[in-house]
């Protein structure tokens, strides 16, 4: 009965957290860090630039 009990424990905390990986926003992508450095802004890049204009144009075409 004891290990029935871990067992569920183990699998509903397995499963949460899988969960909250994905519920969570990438902390990087937003500008958030683990080690404080939260303030600093994200880099703009090539692959963000044409990513964001894909999504423009998507906004458009769906107005």
């Amino acid at each position: 009965m004891k290990s029935d009990l871990w067992v569920v424990f183990a699998v509903t905390a397995a499963f949460l957290g899988f969960q909250m990986g994905y519920a969570l926003p990438p902390m990087q992508e937003v500008g958030l860090s683990a080690f404080g450095h939260g303030d600093t802004a994200v880099e703009e890049t090539v692959e963000s630039d044409a990513a964001m204009e894909q999504y423009e144009e998507l906004n458009k075409l769906m107005e």
